[in-house]
């Protein structure tokens, strides 16, 4: 059985990783934003495992954003 204090530490490094996830996927959604992408494919894309680097790759190379989703997702 666990004490309160060991408990309370469990529940605060929790709610670290809930802010800290929820930080790189804002922060993956206004790079996504950067590149062009409409909020809705933006935020999709922030979610999913997808390589930002890759879609940096694509971009610049002068791929459209229909046809970067086709290739990330």
């Amino acid at each position: 059985m666990s004490t309160f204090a060991e408990q309370y530490q469990s529940d605060e490094e929790t709610d670290l990783a809930i802010v800290e996830d929820a930080r790189v996927t804002n922060w993956r959604f206004e790079q996504f934003r950067s590149l062009g992408f409409a909020n809705e494919d933006a935020l999709l894309l922030a979610l999913s495992p997808c390589d930002l680097q890759a879609a940096r790759t694509l971009r610049a190379a002068g791929c459209s954003v229909r046809l970067a989703m086709r290739i990330l997702l």
